[in-house]
């Protein structure tokens, strides 16, 4: 997974959320007219569909910055500290599972590989399993792990980029059905979710990238 493919599979899944809005909208009731029950289901899973498209661009992203590290061969003892737990982690995972008995050998272990000649490379998305339920502050804190700045997306757009999560969550765990969530949005607000999610993935995956590109994890030296 390279960046351009990871930001070409974004813009699929955006632009199939942007033909389902635009069929919405084309369906919609005159003014002052109430919605039918359907038309809030499929409002409410239009939401569940844009989530879909937030959470993929952001796993794309990650999976394309792994790659692009992996590819570049560094040595452990050139990165910055916060990337080790990602590319490391086998190593983190086993210190958090072992016993009083094997801690120490366990740190040490870990310590050696951070500290060493262990090139960073990586098979897999260790981070893939906490990136299932993402909104912004998930989005801040993988940025914070690969050491990279904090994305440039407005406060509304995160905000909105939260909410998002929660309703998709609402209809995904039961808690409410789609037409409950349906309901309480127009398509002018359906329009302001899609650019919120838009706005927040293009302001993460441009972090990383530019992140990755100035090859900004590894460590400076005098």
């Amino acid at each position: 997974m390279s960046f351009a493919t990871a930001e070409a599979e974004t813009r699929e899944r955006f632009g199939e959320s942007r033909t389902l809005l635009a069929e919405l909208r084309r369906g919609a009731p005159p003014p002052l007219q109430p919605l039918s029950q359907l038309q809030k289901a499929q409002r409410g899973l239009w939401l569940v569909s844009l989530y879909a498209a937030v959470e993929r661009s952001v796993n794309a992203s990650v999976e394309a910055a792994l790659n692009e590290i992996s590819a570049e061969e560094i040595k452990s003892a050139d990165a910055i500290s916060s990337i080790h737990c990602i590319f490391h982690f086998p190593k983190v995972q086993s210190l958090h599972s072992c016993g009083r008995g094997s801690i120490f050998d366990k740190s040490i272990a870990l310590l050696e590989a951070s500290s060493g000649d262990d090139i960073l490379r990586t098979i897999d998305n260790p981070l893939a399993p906490s990136l299932q339920n993402v909104d912004s502050k998930t989005m801040h804190w993988v940025l914070g792990l690969f050491g990279a700045s904090a994305m440039a997306a407005s406060p509304a757009a995160q905000g909105r980029t939260n909410t998002l999560r929660e309703r998709r969550n609402a209809v995904a765990h039961g808690r409410e059905s789609a037409a409950n969530v349906g309901e309480r949005y127009t398509i002018t607000e359906l329009e302001n979710m899609y650019n919120a999610g838009d706005e927040v993935v293009a302001a993460f995956s441009s972090a990383l990238k530019d992140h990755c590109t100035s090859k900004s994890y590894l460590r400076i030296t005098a």
